[in-house]
């Protein structure tokens, strides 16, 4: 059981005894340190407040307290208790809480700055700075223990910035407007998640080696701050390791949020295969020869028709609306010479829904208003970029696209940009959560438009806790054919614990394609790429040219109507991967290796996908999930031999990983728990070894056992016939065929008996 205790030196509250677990020392000098195990792993630094033009510091001891007090309470959460300590900085008062709660199994600690009046002079006149520090930690662990570090950084949701290492005085990564989540942790199964917990896209952090501290607080061009400002920052601790930290950190985000999960769970585009024009695709500024683009989407359409490939709605990329002097959008609408009949022809000719990119706002852009148009845009002259002030409006642009078809899918790309090349943004404590949520309220008009974030940075993705139209989030660079941005292990994490479906952008299914826009470039890898956006829970979108789709391949992600079958989570990075990473003598995999699971009826059947290793590794059923969710007795078998017979899965029998797993070859695994009958008979289900996921909840409704069978309840389309594998007393492995494929009609389900081994139609 995970225990938070809580430590006043000089000043009394409420202990909690034990020194197992994590623990928060308090002083009333306005120090307080991270304890875990016993051990310090964090202290405090120096508590600072920029005003009227000032840094005012506890270190100088020119940031003065006035008094130190203890409150409680009750909220959604549960009761809380904090201490306050309240300083002035010159004239201009300001409240430093830290909260915790009195909650089983919630180890956490949230930092709050308050701002008790108008601030003004807070600029600390660079926007990777920050105005305020609080919390404040040092770098370098306080009590000699060894530690380690993740740290999300830049934009793709902190992939391209992303850094892991020793937790030394010397550490560095990017904070400031680039910066997210600081994962710490030891090399056995404690970790502990630092991140901003409101005011997301004004919170920020900053590190400093000459400090040996990393301070957080907000952005630093901020230069006035309004009476009743308060902006909170959330330290959660878990002992399952880096993973389940991050997980149940989230969890809670969503939670205290009220993240709505439905509109992800109904989303055509995480549910069903597309088909994309973005970077990287075929048709990405490429069109067939001698045809515009309108011409060549409706051809693409008839190709995919014809080769009965069941792709359920199509993205349009940026090639279709006019740019300004930044190459930002003028006008969300379609270019006459790309596509002359507009978007209400292009919908009735391929008879698809789909989705439209959209990158910054050109400071030209005709609906500002001081340009002569009808809202309110605040403009950057340095830059050339606008963004828009006005809920009107995301109103009315998404009113524009239901008159254009059956739009599902507006994707706000380089988001980055936006955020760093106006200054408005950096420098206005309420602008950048406005600009996003009146997005969000403007998609949110209609139940069926969602909206991606491309080139997030960190930001961005945790402020869409509070936008349930958000659904996923581009979580690796721009695909190119032949290119690594299949990594997505780590930032699959970060997304999918707060909420949204990862994406790892489209991709090749044939490896060469003569006539595309990139030259000779040719796509190796063309199944690792299939099995990762189909294990990634996020969309599943080939970008092939006419004549070039591998439709064998692409079914290995889905039924017959398309819909992705899935696990139940993003497939993530083991913790062994990460403390590879931060102590070089640790026995971990140098490389990917990723696992994921479905549950079905209670039963956990695992997968593991490993690449690019370079190492020998050996994988337990600990060490690849966490601790006691996969079943003993356990078995293990291979996802890319079919001939591969199960084997017993276990700590003493681990799966043994090595340099054969490459990213041509990589390794894939399945494991499946043994299901012992009354009779004495153990049964173990393969699934559908076919399928990238052979176990699916949108595929297996329900797995039952009788005294002397094993019974699976499964969907299954019209035209569809399914074979789902299993083995019996360690016997060959044999299959039921669930064939229905002569009929157009649906069942409801199909009921298959394993020991009778045969497949009933309902």
């Amino acid at each position: 059981m995970l225990k938070l205790s809580i430590l006043i030196c000089t000043f009394m509250l409420t202990v909690v005894t034990g020194e197992k677990g994590f623990k928060i020392a308090l002083s009333t000098d306005g120090t307080y340190s991270l304890w875990v195990d016993g051990n310090k792993w964090l202290s405090s630094g120096d508590t600072f407040f920029m005003s009227q033009g000032r840094k005012y510091s506890m270190s100088d001891d020119s940031l003065k307290m006035a008094n130190v007090s203890a409150t409680s309470g009750t909220d959604k959460v549960g009761q809380w208790q904090n201490i306050q300590y309240f300083y002035y900085a010159g004239s201009q008062p300001v409240l430093a809480t830290i909260k915790t709660y009195n909650v089983p199994d919630l180890p956490l600690a949230i930092f709050s700055q308050t701002y008790l009046q108008n601030w003004t002079g807070t600029s600390a006149q660079d926007p990777n700075y920050v105005t305020s520090g609080f919390p404040t930690f040092k770098t370098g662990s306080a009590s000699g223990v060894d530690l380690g570090y993740l740290a999300y950084g830049g934009d793709m949701s902190g992939y391209t910035g992303l850094n892991m290492g020793s937790w030394s005085f010397t550490s560095y990564f990017e904070t400031g407007t680039g910066g997210g989540p600081l994962v710490l942790f030891d090399n056995a199964s404690n970790a502990m998640v630092i991140s901003p917990m409101s005011q997301f896209m004004s919170a920020s952090s900053h590190v400093s080696l000459t400090q040996q501290q990393v301070s957080y607080g907000v952005l630093g061009l901020v230069d006035t701050i309004p009476s009743g400002y308060q902006v909170d920052f959330i330290v959660y601790f878990d002992d399952r390791g880096i993973n389940q930290a991050v997980r149940d950190w989230g969890a809670f985000l969503q939670f205290y949020y009220d993240k709505v999960k439905f509109n992800r769970l109904k989303s055509l585009t995480l549910n069903y295969l597309g088909y994309w024009t973005d970077n990287g695709a075929y048709y990405y500024y490429h069109t067939e020869e001698g045809k515009n683009y309108q011409t060549s989407m409706v051809d693409a359409a008839s190709y995919i028709k014809n080769i009965s490939l069941p792709v359920q709605y199509l993205q349009y990329d940026s090639w279709w609306y006019p740019k300004g002097h930044r190459q930002g959008t003028v006008t969300w609408t379609p270019r006459k010479d790309v596509l002359p009949d507009g978007f209400q022809y292009l919908s009735a000719q391929t008879q698809l829904p789909f989705g439209c990119h959209n990158r910054y706002w050109d400071s030209q852009t005709t609906y500002a208003r001081y340009n002569g148009g009808q809202y309110n845009f605040i403009q950057d002259r340095s830059y050339g970029l606008s963004v828009p002030d006005d809920q009107k409006f995301w109103d009315d642009l998404f009113t524009m696209t239901k008159q254009w078809g059956n739009f599902i899918l507006y994707e706000q790309d380089w988001l980055n940009w936006e955020f760093d090349q106006n200054v408005a943004l950096l420098s206005d404590v309420s602008l950048g959560r406005r600009w996003l949520t009146q997005m969000g309220n403007g998609a949110s008009q209609y139940l069926n438009i969602e909206i991606q974030y491309c080139m997030a940075y960190s930001r961005h993705i945790l402020q869409s806790l509070e936008i349930d139209a958000v659904t996923q989030a581009r979580v690796s660079h721009d695909y190119s054919p032949g290119g690594r941005q299949w990594n997505i292990g780590i930032t699959s994490m970060f997304a999918d614990a707060v909420g949204l479906a990862p994406f790892k952008d489209t991709f090749w299914t044939t490896e060469k394609q003569p006539g595309s826009p990139y030259g000779s470039r040719t796509e190796k890898f063309t199944r690792l790429n299939a099995v990762i956006a189909t294990l990634s829970t996020g969309p599943v979108g080939p970008g092939d040219g006419i004549g070039y789709i591998n439709s064998t391949l692409l079914m290995k992600c889905c039924d017959n109507s398309g819909r992705i079958l899935q696990p139940d989570r993003a497939a993530t990075a083991i913790d062994d991967q990460i403390k590879k990473k931060a102590f070089p003598n640790y026995s971990g995999p140098r490389g990917e290796v990723y696992t994921t699971y479905t549950n079905v009826s209670g039963l956990i059947f695992g997968i593991v996908l490993a690449a690019e290793l370079t190492n020998e590794y050996a994988l337990t059923p600990t060490s690849g999930w966490t601790y006691g969710l996969l079943r003993s007795p356990a078995v293990v078998y291979s996802g890319t031999d079919l001939n591969d017979l199960p084997v017993p899965f276990s700590v003493l029998n681990p799966l043994n990983l090595g340099p054969g797993c490459t990213a041509v070859d990589f390794c894939l695994y399945y494991t499946s728990p043994v299901l012992q009958l009354q009779t004495g008979d153990h049964v173990v289900l393969l699934g559908e070894r076919d399928k990238w996921t052979p176990f699916s909840i949108r595929r297996f409704m329900d797995i039952r056992f009788t005294t002397s069978d094993v019974i699976a309840l499964i969907n299954i389309n019209a035209y569809e016939a399914v074979s789902i594998y299993f083995q019996i007393n360690s016997g060959p492995v044999e299959r039921v065929i669930c064939d229905n494929s002569q009929s157009y009609k649906k069942p409801s389900f199909a009921t298959i008996s394993i020991m009778g081994r045969k497949c009933t139609l309902q």
